[in-house]
């Protein structure tokens, strides 16, 4: 070999490696772009149309991908980036002064858990890619993203295991004139219009791509045509502005925007800003005394006021439980004097009473996973409640309800009943571990006349859910909630304005009440009035509309993601079937 050819070989074995490294820096700046582009799409940062073209490049990624190891490596990539915008709130709020340093890990854990269970889509959608490219119909197949990735955010919220938080759909919450129809399709029909739009956005760019580079390489007298690229660009255009079509000629803001109807409620708000870490720990008469002086100064400003409502746990001890009689009577004198109900969140210690040795059928029986005293002569549980102290009303006629959806981990540990052990293993020092779940779903009546269901924390980011108390009858509705935990982290942006899509679905006024913030109320267009700002004591009093009429969402929940769960089983199905016949008989 002479010196010449050896140095030509040297030369190209350098831009080789030169041209490697150049197209793995390429890759990873497309897949910090693509979780960028995903993470800022949600709040506080409401860039919502990010979102478009983050999964756009999602579906390019995925596409692009030579292997399930390759796959999974550069999702993973993706999906930290964009947890890590989105989600590092849950760690962040650890390393606060007097923090629970739980969080940290609980932080942590669940960035872990979700970048792994958002793999489950794109492990599907590339599956059924590949048993399609076989049979040449692989461009087809890509239309099936929108179907399996909205089939998914819905299957994630029907399990104890869910964390339906970072729904596609919910990075719209702010555009209030795109999500209206959500009033027929909930929240996820928000997700598949975005992603939709998303993979409309992927075919252009594939098409573009096509004709230009054909454009350059073709005869002069035959060259390629950019009419399939217009035709995808017109139905991009077309779909991205149906929803404010839906919004102009279903009147939605006419009808929605503002309207209290014939029947007004007046509500006083209370958030009384004490940090979530300290109130466990304060004397409970300077709680209620703080209380009490809220309560009749907002009653001062307006003395036609007919409900106030108090936060998450705005009291930590056992209200109903006789040990705090004194404390309860003070909140009970004041409703009674004022004639006035007070709805609160409160920590409910329920006791069996002779679970042991009744056998009368009637007496409610403990749970699997119930407490038993340290004794051993009852069963007992705690729940997250809330409760309304209603004007001349006993103790046991008190209208209550006991939460249903606990955060996992920190309120509950999913499936502790069947797995015992579980129920023990975490324990807050804020008296916030292992509740029991609630198993009603209370309707408060004020008055004999206004009805309203209540939603705690949590619960209010899981739409069918929160419908379903509508349905029963709730001509308002109102969120209890304790942000306090996360201060000014994104977190608290995210939990509140996602609440306006329940006020969207089910077309209703909708108060909601935070220890230290966001406070408002939202009516039945998405409207937010009286937002009160983070970690400072508020108080003011709104006039909420009552509405009775049901939206196709209320009658019919999650219709449409529940199609697409069929959708995507039959595809995976025919992928299975495909990748069957093809090892049988290969081509």
């Amino acid at each position: 070999m002479n010196s010449s050819t050896h140095l030509k070989k040297n030369t190209s074995s350098k831009n080789t490696n030169t041209k490697t490294e150049k197209n793995k820096y390429y890759n990873i700046v497309i897949l910090i772009i693509t979780g960028c582009f995903i993470g800022f799409a949600f709040p506080p940062f409401n860039f919502s149309f990010l979102i478009i073209p983050g999964y756009s490049l999602l579906i390019y990624i995925i596409h692009t991908s030579i292997n399930y190891k390759k796959l999974f490596i550069r999702a993973l990539f993706v999906f930290i980036v964009f947890d890590l915008i989105s989600l590092s709130w849950i760690s962040l709020a650890g390393i606060r002064p007097d923090a629970d340093k739980f969080l940290i890990l609980g932080g942590i854990f669940t960035i872990i858990l979700h970048c792994l269970t958002l793999q489950i889509p794109v492990f599907v959608f590339y599956f059924i890619l590949k048993q399609f490219r076989k049979i040449k119909l692989e461009i087809f197949s890509l239309i099936l993203f929108p179907f399996i990735f909205t089939a998914y955010e819905f299957l994630m919220s029907v399990t104890e295991v869910s964390f339906p938080w970072l729904i596609t759909g919910n990075a719209f919450s702010n555009n209030l004139e795109k999500i209206q129809f959500a009033e027929i399709t909930g929240v996820y029909g928000v997700s598949f219009w975005a992603l939709c739009l998303s993979t409309l956005l992927y075919f252009l760019f594939i098409n573009l791509n096509i004709t230009i580079k054909n454009r350059f390489e073709s005869t002069p007298h035959k060259k390629p045509s950019f009419i399939p690229a217009i035709i995808l660009a017109f139905l991009f255009t077309f779909l991205l502005i149906s929803p404010n079509l839906y919004t102009i000629f279903s009147k939605s803001k006419e009808l929605y925007s503002k309207n209290e109807n014939s029947d007004t409620l007046k509500v006083g708000i209370i958030q009384p800003n004490i940090d979530p870490w300290e109130k466990w720990g304060m004397r409970y008469s300077e709680l209620m005394n703080k209380y009490s002086d809220l309560i009749q100064d907002l009653y001062k400003k307006d003395k036609n006021v007919q409900l106030f409502v108090l936060p998450e746990t705005a009291v930590t001890f056992y209200l109903l439980h006789p040990s705090y009689h004194k404390e309860y009577i003070v909140l009970k004198n004041i409703s009674d004097s004022l004639k006035v109900p007070i709805l609160l969140g409160f920590p409910d210690f329920f006791i069996y009473k002779d679970s042991i040795t009744s056998n009368n059928k009637n007496i409610k029986k403990p749970r699997i996973d119930s407490k038993q005293s340290s004794d051993g002569s009852f069963f007992y549980d705690i729940f997250n409640s809330a409760v309304l102290l209603d004007t001349n009303n006993n103790t046991e006629a008190l209208q209550k309800y006991n939460k249903i959806k606990l955060v996992i981990g920190s309120e509950r540990m999913p499936y502790q009943e069947k797995l015992t052990f579980l129920k023990d293993l975490i324990k807050w020092g804020v008296g916030l571990s292992s509740y029991q779940t609630g198993n009603d779903t209370t309707i408060f009546n004020v008055y004999n006349k206004f009805r309203f269901n209540v939603a705690i924390c949590y619960e209010s980011i899981y739409p069918e859910f929160f419908s379903r108390f509508v349905d029963k009858g709730a001509q308002f509705s109102v969120i209890i909630t304790n942000d306090g935990w996360w201060g000014k982290l994104q977190g608290t942006y995210q939990h509140n304005q996602f609440a306006v899509f329940r006020a969207i679905e089910n077309r209703r006024w909708l108060i909601r009440c935070a220890n230290t913030g966001i406070s408002g109320t939202i009516d039945p267009f998405g409207n937010y009035y009286n937002k009160t700002p983070i970690n400072q004591e508020a108080t003011f009093i709104a006039n909420i509309g009552l509405r009775e009429e049901k939206t196709f969402y209320i009658t019919y929940g999650d219709w449409l993601p529940k199609i697409f769960c069929y959708i995507t089983g039959l595809f995976f199905l025919v992928g299975i079937l495909i990748q069957f016949f093809i090892k049988r008989n290969p081509i």
